[in-house]
């Protein structure tokens, strides 16, 4: 008898934190972070530094074509007088700046991108410190972006939008 309940007893102590944790339930947040960056004044500061480096690099690209232009220009002019080592040369000369027009749009392109990256990072960092910190203090299990659209259903009784909560955080911030 003694033996029974004690199985008993050690039964209902190995099974009792099952039971709570079945009872409190799992509590996620949810946000659309790409709204959230969408809106915070950090992103258009980044966004005009982007449109202004663009704008540098591409004059600087118009005014290299500009100069192609006007040496292919020169060279359909007297290509007909010009001596054949001296033709070559001018072809030569053509294809090297060609070359470098094509080389600096690539380099213009990716030292945007990286840019873009570096700038946008940053700003993706702070509003994921502060997803965090709501979280934490909100006591959620985890919290999920919706902004890719991969969650077709997020449970409304077990979920709470937390965008509001961190939209007002990093306003205030800033």
């Amino acid at each position: 008898m003694k033996r029974n309940l004690r199985l008993c007893l050690l039964a209902l102590l190995l099974s009792t934190p099952f039971c709570l944790m079945a009872q409190s339930p799992a509590r996620y947040g949810f946000l659309n972070r790409a709204a959230v960056i969408a809106i915070l004044p950090e992103t258009a500061r980044v966004r005009a530094h982007l449109d202004s480096l663009r704008s540098k690099y591409e004059a600087e690209a118009r005014y290299n074509e500009t100069a192609f232009r006007r040496q292919y220009s020169e060279y359909l002019q007297v290509q007909k007088n010009l001596p054949e080592a001296i033709l070559l040369k001018r072809q030569g000369d053509l294809q090297m700046s060609m070359e470098r027009g094509l080389a600096f749009r690539r380099e213009a392109e990716n030292l945007l991108k990286k840019a873009e990256t570096e700038l946008m990072g940053r700003v993706g960092e702070q509003v994921d410190a502060v997803i965090r910190a709501i979280g934490a203090e909100r006591g959620y299990d985890f919290v999920v972006d919706t902004s890719a659209g991969t969650h077709p259903y997020l449970n409304p009784e077990k979920s709470e939008d937390i965008t509001p909560f961190v939209k007002a955080r990093l306003l205030n911030v800033q």
